[in-house]
């Protein structure tokens, strides 16, 4: 009987391995993409999803594993330390597991799509509706420069902080954090403190929305749980000292060069960038059809001041009363970010939007579909689609679909 190979034997060369966990069909999908997109000294630089190549470790596996999990998340519930621990090389690294946040991007898929879209360091690429910034932490570690916008100021936080928090001066961080019980005294207030509003020029104001983060971070657990604020604070403080300093010391050990990110609070309708500027864009519009975003951030929002009703009125997808009507207002909106999108890239850049549907709550309705149409109506080519299974929202949404387009104008 002839010998059987084994199907990643016969997509890649002797001495070239996969990270451990990479087996579903979109990665694999993606690994041999990067393979077939990238040299070998890139591979070994950049990969997302490929341990060894010809025999050498990547820096991808590199950095997760001198960053040491295990010892960050000791003081995390069973839960928590298993998903992280499972995510060790897709989604618990570097600072993405500060405040992770509901319905973010898979941080190894942005990777991944960065190298085959192959955006190259001091490239600039551009997240228009970008969550909790993975695109801008993933463009970072590669040296790209990035921008990104949300329309959300919580989420604009989260961005700032885990992107400012991947190249800190970490003395000045140590010397911030010393007295943990006046930080929590002062951020233990019914609003926002005063600070953080009237000391927008003080250096060190980066610092502290790190402080203020794993505050809100705490508020969340403590909704969820029985614990207290005054309890839980301290440990999930740590555990952001923890996140912060191993991956410093891994970038050290590795010299890798972070690359520059702005984080914007705006429109995607309305970006405040010149047009023909941008490599490169990685968005997914929000998931309002499964997800409520303002319900889900309402207890950090109203913490930071904001009134929900406002932002309501501007966000993708959560306007509207019934079915037709808000999928009529969320493919207007999705229009005009469209042509935005086509304005502000460059002759031939990549395009990526990346879409979930819920069938049922859209009545059979395909987004991405509607999205192709208006898309090329804009002159950006449709160039192909890749299939990605979703595991958490199983009973809101079966899967994404990453959708590649080009710029033609």
């Amino acid at each position: 009987m002839q010998k059987h190979k084994l199907l990643i034997e016969k997509l890649f060369p002797e001495n070239y391995q996969l990270i451990d966990g990479t087996d579903e069909i979109f990665e694999l999908d993606l690994a041999l993409w990067e393979y077939e997109t990238l040299s070998k000294k890139e591979l070994i630089n950049r990969s997302a999803y490929l341990k060894l190549v010809d025999g050498k470790e990547t820096v991808h596996y590199k950095t997760c594993n001198l960053q040491n999990l295990e010892d960050i998340h000791k003081n995390s519930s069973f839960r928590t330390k298993v998903f992280f621990l499972d995510g060790k090389y897709s989604t618990g690294y570097a600072t993405h597991s500060l405040f992770p946040y509901r319905g973010k991007f898979h941080p190894q898929l942005i990777r991944a799509l960065l190298n085959i879209l192959n955006i190259k360091a001091g490239q600039v690429v551009l997240d228009p509706m970008s969550g909790s910034a993975t695109v801008s932490v993933e463009a970072a570690l590669l040296g790209i420069d990035s921008v990104s916008i949300d329309i959300s100021p919580f989420c604009c936080l989260m961005g700032r902080v885990k992107t400012f928090a991947l190249d800190l001066d970490y003395d000045i961080f140590q010397s911030i954090i010393k007295d943990q019980s006046r930080l929590l005294d002062k951020l233990n207030k019914t609003k926002v403190p005063d600070y953080f509003i009237n000391n927008q020029e003080d250096k060190r104001l980066s610092y502290y929305e790190i402080i203020l983060l794993a505050f809100l971070d705490s508020m969340g657990f403590a909704v969820r749980s029985s614990n207290s604020l005054e309890k839980l604070f301290p440990r999930v403080l740590e555990r952001y000292i923890s996140t912060i300093n191993n991956f410093l010391k891994a970038i050290e050990k590795l010299n890798l060069i972070i690359g520059k990110s702005k984080i914007y609070q705006g429109s995607v309708l309305n970006m405040p960038i010149e047009d023909n500027s941008v490599d490169a864009i990685i968005t997914s519009p929000p998931y309002s059809f499964a997800i409520d975003y303002l319900k889900n951030d309402k207890p950090q929002l109203e913490y930071l001041g904001h009134n929900l009703e406002s932002l309501r009125g501007e966000m993708i997808g959560l306007q509207g009363r019934g079915v037709e009507n808000k999928l009529e207002m969320y493919f207007d909106k999705m229009n005009k970010a469209l042509e935005e999108m086509r304005r502000v890239s460059k002759k031939d850049a990549p395009i990526v939007i990346i879409i979930g549907t819920n069938e049922i709550q859209t009545n059979g309705v395909r987004l991405e579909t509607k999205v192709i149409n208006l898309a090329e109506k804009h002159d950006l080519r449709f160039e192909s689609e890749i299939i990605k299974p979703i595991k958490g929202l199983q009973n809101t949404m079966k899967s994404e679909t990453i959708l590649i387009f080009k710029n033609l104008k």
